[in-house]
């Protein structure tokens, strides 16, 4: 398996991804499945299966732990899985993943990018690029990560957590990616807002500043369980369960939902900014942020 290449070209070969595709086709080798076997026991699709084992994708816990069920198996490509996770995601954010996968609601705000939750697969390959230091193989552990993350919304059982989701205006404009990622990570943050669990709202220029943009934040509810809390700052922040905390983070979304938008006017807004900036009918960049008004200042 030396040699195989990765989505991004390069060298996929890390032994922990190795042994995990190995086990797994020794598994259904010796079952006599096929991929579609696993896909229905597991309840992933078997288009995610052909991933992994083609080396498009690095298996994620939650994948191992499906398979672990689905063959009968106690924690055998769930522990591989963890092996793997532990450069899925910067160390103080690892264990959160698991209480966003047992939330019945979770509350995100995004002051200048959209939440990792509903990005696409390039936009999120761009954000994570800009990190100092960071290797491709780095970059295309932590894609995974933020994809394994995202399929909490759409999993049939158990029934997916409500999103509540606040974005600021400027993660429209902020020119992430070349305009058509731009247009299509726009697109898919419409499709996501269709979910009838998940809602999706704006927080427009004509609020100026406000205090959101002292930081970026999640808040998980579980049921029967303390709140936690996901703090983003420039060393990467990190989880709280403190009371004071969560109370305080968890009043700052509410004050941020008043100013927001109703979900029918973020939604024609993300629409008419995807057009203007992205389809090549404003500038991009630098100067789209003055060209481009808002409805509300135009």
């Amino acid at each position: 398996m030396k040699g195989v290449k990765g989505v991004d070209g390069s060298p996929f070969d890390d032994e922990r991804c190795q042994s995990f595709v190995r086990n797994l086709e020794k598994m259904l080798d010796a079952l006599g499945w096929k991929k579609a076997d696993l896909a229905r026991e597991s309840r992933y699709s078997a288009s995610l299966i052909s991933e992994i084992m083609a080396f498009k994708r690095w298996p994620a816990v939650q994948h191992g732990e499906a398979f672990d069920r689905a063959f009968g198996l106690d924690d055998v490509f769930a522990a591989k899985g963890r092996a793997i996770r532990a450069d899925a995601y910067p160390d103080v954010f690892k264990d959160f993943p698991a209480h966003e996968a047992t939330a019945h609601d979770l509350y995100l705000y995004q002051h200048s990018v959209f939440p990792g939750l509903i990005q696409t697969e390039r936009y999120m390959r761009a954000v994570l690029s800009a990190w100092p230091n960071i290797t491709a193989d780095e970059v295309e552990r932590r894609v995974t990560g933020r994809l394994t993350r995202q399929e909490v919304l759409t999993r049939g059982e158990p029934q997916p957590p409500r999103l509540w989701a606040l974005i600021d205006e400027a993660a429209l404009r902020r020119p992430v990616a070349v305009p058509d990622v731009m247009y299509e990570q726009c697109m898919y943050a419409l499709e996501v807002s269709q979910l009838p669990h998940v809602s999706l709202a704006v927080i427009p220029y004509r609020e100026r500043w406000h205090v959101g943009l002292l930081g970026a934040f999640t808040v998980v509810e579980r049921d029967g369980m303390p709140r936690i809390v996901n703090l983003e700052d420039i060393a990467d922040g990190g989880p709280s369960e403190d009371p004071a905390t969560v109370r305080k983070v968890a009043l700052r979304f509410r004050a941020l939902q008043h100013e927001s938008l109703p979900g029918g006017d973020s939604r024609d807004m993300i629409a008419r900014m995807a057009e203007e900036l992205w389809r090549g009918t404003a500038p991009t960049g630098a100067r789209a942020l003055t060209v481009a008004a808002t409805e509300e200042t135009a």
